[in-house]
């Protein structure tokens, strides 16, 4: 198991299980139970100590060694977990770059095999000073002048950096007290600074006098209050609907108009706020949503601008209540904290990130775990218990407080959680049970409306969610003017021009709205917009030209449509005089000469256009200046 597996299993662990685990780490090669039992203060099976070593266990992390029950092996622990109480590093760090000669003295005199296998007596001394009893027997058989300086390293400092007295453990006899105690692994040369003597953390656990870690098994009791459950129920799912109605209105507006992307990365605050005003939300909310779809995969990079990918079209064909699972989904474990305000762009990570996922998905198990008709009396409350359950990612509860309020605050925006308690989408979300959370967001969330009610006043109005082909022929054929519980369109002579102008005929625009009208009924007034627009579309036209070509030889012009070497220029008789070219004057020109004609340029009030040769020269120095 690798070190980033191991911390990622750690960062899983409650306070309890942490404390243990870091006393575990003080000895690479495993510890025996009662001397993991004495260092945390309690008897050897006392069922709390049991209860976090069978945790540690099903998380892979310690296990009881084979031959041996009584000794607790583990993984790496030491590599991972710092170690906050003053100990040096293991064993198996500091004897890993000592050389071959020195661990061979060291095996020999703690009597243990000795070979030529450099990381297999690494292994084996570290775990003979695992064995705390071997250590303390040791340093009883050591010179008093050795005893004094490991005491004192023992209970300080780790390192000792006499000058004077390295100097001579270097140039003097083997038995002085410090060579003494180097022979046996006691001291070890310092693996970074060759100037000084570290003592490994298995020597100092078993020499500081009565040291005792900490061992705190009774979690905090955040205060409760009462709360009404169906007012949070609702409160939730109001969040729940203005969640889907806010993502959709955010990436539409970007499938309009693309969001430039700052040179460093991330969209900026201007960028954030034009996109608040547009769609009549706050900041915090824009970023929130940002992330939310980015994370969800509706969002893109369309060259250096944000704009929604194709699955958001597959997005919006959902149901609302798969619309808004599909998003919980994503959003309950993503590894951003968007709403820890510190400055940043919109989508640009932060070094919170690694931690939020965890422990949004802890703040969803701590509202769970309220009883049903409480909820936390604050904030403080919700992030103590964080500290507890999670305390490797989140820290103490002053730490992890301003990343506990962004995620409430994200809590409420998905309608997970209001007034610190648990929305039934929370509880569902929490238990992990899919099938509930969609029968809840089903409940909350109705199917999407086919039908509109078409109004005398050219407005129509979409009870609940549109589904996604009737809101696409609305937007097509009328102007959004409100979104939410209830959408409301309205149509104008701009709005059914722009239908038209899209493809959709008079016949077939009304046939399509009649179709989803409700009742089927469709308003005169609307029929009458429609049908008086549809005459009138497109009998003026508007057409893109290169240039012209004006000659009064109709003749003339008539060959040079036929000729086939001129097929490119697209050349089309707008008068008997008059022929249009899909090409720039430069080129068509060009075009005609290659086929053998004599053209002309023509300035824009029928004079010759002149074209002499171009005559360059360079601009000399004044040798004055």
């Amino acid at each position: 198991m690798d070190t980033a597996q191991i911390l990622q299993l750690a960062s899983l662990l409650t306070l309890p299980q942490l404390q243990v685990a870091e006393v575990l780490s003080l000895r690479a090669e495993g510890t025996r139970q009662r001397d993991l039992a004495r260092a945390l203060g309690v008897a050897p099976d006392d069922p709390r100590l049991t209860a976090a070593l069978r945790a540690l266990h099903e998380a892979g992390l310690a296990w009881p060694d084979e031959h041996d029950p009584e000794w607790v092996r583990t993984v790496e622990l030491h590599k991972v977990l710092a170690n906050g109480y003053g100990f040096g590093r293991a064993a198996e760090h500091e004897l890993t770059y000592q050389p071959l000669e020195q661990l061979q003295r060291i095996a020999f005199e703690l009597g243990r095999p000795v070979g030529r296998d450099h990381a297999r007596l690494v292994r084996v001394i570290g775990a003979a000073l695992a064995d705390s009893d071997l250590v303390r027997e040791q340093f009883r058989l050591a010179p008093k002048p050795a005893q004094e300086i490991m005491l004192e390293l023992a209970v300080g400092e780790p390192f000792y950096s006499d000058p004077h007295a390295l100097l001579a453990l270097r140039t003097g006899r083997r038995g002085s007290p410090l060579r003494w105690a180097l022979d046996r692994g006691l001291l070890v040369f310092n693996a970074y600074y060759g100037a000084a003597l570290s003592m490994p953390s298995e020597v100092g656990a078993a020499l500081r006098p009565d040291f005792r870690a900490g061992f705190d098994t009774t979690p905090p009791a955040p205060p409760s209050v009462p709360v009404d459950v169906g007012s949070v129920d609702r409160s939730g799912a109001a969040a729940a609907g203005a969640a889907l109605a806010s993502i959709v209105t955010l990436l539409e507006e970007c499938g309009r108009t693309p969001v430039p992307i700052l040179k460093a990365g991330g969209i900026g605050l201007r960028e954030v706020r034009k996109l608040a005003r547009l769609i009549d939300a706050d900041e915090e909310g824009v970023r929130f949503w940002l992330t939310v779809a980015g994370m969800n995969g509706l969002i893109g990079i369309a060259g250096d601008r944000v704009a929604p990918s194709a699955e958001f079209d597959n997005w919006l064909k959902l149901e609302p209540a798969e619309q808004l699972a599909w998003l919980l989904d994503g959003w309950f474990r993503m590894p951003a904290a968007p709403l820890l305000l510190d400055g940043r762009p919109a989508l640009v990570g932060s070094e919170h990130d690694g931690s939020s996922a965890v422990l949004r998905v802890t703040l969803a198990a701590v509202l769970a775990s309220l009883p049903p008709g409480r909820g936390a009396a604050g904030l403080d409350g919700l992030a103590t218990m964080l500290a507890y359950l999670r305390p490797l990612v989140a820290g103490d509860a002053d730490e992890v407080r301003p990343l506990a309020g962004a995620l409430w605050r994200e809590c409420e925006l998905m309608g997970v959680g209001a007034a610190h308690a648990p929305t039934s989408i929370g509880l569902a979300l929490a238990a992990g049970d899919r099938d509930r959370l969609l029968s809840g967001l089903r409940d909350l969330l109705p199917a999407a409306e086919e039908t509109v009610l078409l109004q005398s006043d050219l407005t129509a109005i979409v009870t609940g969610t549109p589904s996604a082909s009737l809101a696409a022929l609305l937007d097509l054929a009328a102007d959004r003017e409100s979104r939410g519980g209830g959408s409301t369109w309205r149509f104008t002579a701009t709005s059914v021009r722009r239908a038209f102008d899209a493809g959709t005929g008079a016949d077939e625009l009304l046939a399509r709205i009649r179709a989803a009208a409700a009742g089927g009924r469709v308003p005169q007034p609307l029929e009458y917009l429609v049908g008086d627009l549809g005459r009138k579309h497109g009998n003026v036209r508007v057409r893109t030209v290169g240039c012209v070509l004006r000659s009064d030889d109709t003749a003339l012009l008539g060959e040079i449509q036929r000729v086939r070497s001129l097929a490119r220029l697209e050349l089309t008789e707008l008068a008997p005089t008059v022929l249009s070219s899909a090409l720039g004057p430069s080129e068509t020109l060009a075009a005609l000469r290659a086929a053998g004609y004599v053209p002309a340029a023509e300035n824009p009030d029928g004079t010759l256009a002149l074209e002499r040769p171009a005559r360059h020269r360079a601009t000399t120095r004044d040798p004055e200046a």
